[in-house]
């Protein structure tokens, strides 16, 4: 087998691996996913030399301990103790120098190693059977790999939207441990590629040009991904802007329950969905609008999404986190507004330098807004229409919020600064 067919072996194990074990005690499955790492860089690499013969042998006998022991703690030391082991073995280190780098390459190597893993595997894919057929074939791969991505962020989001899809299939649709689940998989393949990487670096030069999907191809896994986001807005557009309460009994939460459930995965599933616009062809009309609709579907997203932190926020106060998601909401709009215009002028060599633009300009408004202040002012407003204020909170805002807070027995008047260490925001507060 070449390498780029054994790394395509070790997306497949890892894929199984984040589906099967998070939520279960460390044993064999541990043992065997920990070993494929091993394995398939040892096939890829091919040693010859006894000592990193020697020392592969003693990876993989580390690699073999979950399904050994039961105590945890040894376990999780033997596995910490395999990773620098067979890094050694894969540089093959022989002065102090080169073994304290050799211990360290495979988490240097890490991020570079999990992108040559995913350009090997796209070759692979490229060269494999399903290149023979046409591109409806290749379309609805594209579209299955879409699906298969937000359709779990969306689920996971809104309760009303998985009682939605249960109804509709028949089936209840968990995907619990999302992010444990992605965790374990970028860490089996990028490992995997910085192990190869730090003793081969020429088996990661391309010999052709990696393929590129066509136009059916995309057309197809748009209108999927479109008809998903469309639902989900739909969804959306009933509940938290609809006011119908519906969908929120048939869920059995709360409004404010509601509002809370999901924002991190709706705001994943928005900075994902840059990445596809990013990848995506546009030469054509049919994938301008298809890409036109997705930023605008988006941008409903992000609204449900600032909608349902504004409606937590009434019910729960305002934080810091809670600020920074509003800015971060508002940027992410910005960017989509952004690549909306440059779809529409159909001239995108000016969006870089606007996106920085825009970034440092999110950022200088955010620190001129005074986000202590804007807390502090939010909360005390809340506190006029319920009666319910936080008041530890407000008493470890900073200096800032000082002015705001004056009269309220919750400020905090700092002592002086002197010359060297002059503040404004103190120098108001005093």
């Amino acid at each position: 087998m070449t390498v780029p067919h054994l790394v395509s072996a070790t997306c497949g194990s890892a894929l199984l691996a984040a589906l099967l074990l998070p939520g279960r005690p460390a044993g064999l499955g541990v043992a065997v996913a920990a070993l494929s790492v091993v394995v398939v860089a040892v096939l890829a690499t091919r040693p010859r030399e006894p000592w990193r013969i020697a020392c592969w042998v003693a990876a993989a006998a580390l690699a073999l301990v979950p399904a050994l022991r039961a105590a945890e703690w040894v376990v999780v030391l033997s596995l910490v103790a395999a990773a620098p082991l067979a890094s050694l073995a894969a540089t093959g280190a022989r002065s102090w120098r080169e073994v304290v780098a050799g211990a360290l390459a495979w988490v240097a190597r890490f991020l570079p190693g999990l992108a040559r893993v995913v350009v090997l595997t796209a070759r692979v894919g490229g060269e494999s059977r399903l290149a023979r057929f046409g591109p409806g074939a290749r379309g609805a791969v594209l579209a299955a790999v879409l699906l298969a991505i937000f359709v779990p962020l969306f689920v996971t989001a809104d309760a009303a939207f998985a009682q939605i899809v249960d109804d509709a299939f028949g089936w209840e649709v968990t995907f619990d441990r999302a992010g444990d689940r992605v965790a374990l998989f970028l860490l089996l393949t990028g490992l995997t590629g910085a192990l190869i990487l730090a003793s081969r670096p020429r088996v990661w030069r391309p010999r052709a040009a990696l393929p590129n999907l066509g136009r059916t191809e995309w057309l197809i896994g748009l209108a999927a991904l479109d008809a998903l986001f469309a639902a989900f807005v739909a969804l959306q557009l009933t509940t938290l802007f609809g006011g119908d309460d519906h969908v929120l009994r048939t869920a059995g939460l709360t409004y404010a329950e509601y509002a809370h459930q999901g924002f991190g995965q709706l705001m994943a599933a928005a900075a994902l969905t840059l990445a596809v616009i990013a990848l995506a062809r546009r030469d054509s009309r049919a994938l301008q609008l298809l890409l036109g609709l997705l930023c605008a579907l988006t941008l409903v997203i992000l609204a449900s999404a600032l909608k349902r932190l504004g409606l937590y926020e009434e019910a729960f106060g305002f934080t810091r986190l809670r600020l920074m998601a509003h800015g971060a909401i508002l940027w992410l709009g910005g960017l989509f507004l952004l690549v909306a215009a440059a779809g529409a002028l159909r001239r995108s060599a000016w969006l870089p330098r606007a996106t920085v633009a825009l970034s440092a300009a999110a950022a200088l408004a955010f620190v001129l807004a005074n986000p202590d202040a804007r807390i502090a002012e939010h909360n005390l407003e809340r506190y006029t229409k319920t009666g319910k204020l936080d008041r530890t909170y407000l008493k470890h805002l900073s200096a800032d919020a000082a002015p705001t807070l004056a009269g309220t027995r919750l400020e905090r008047v700092p002592p002086p600064d002197g010359v060297l260490s002059w503040n404004l925001g103190r120098a108001r507060a005093r």
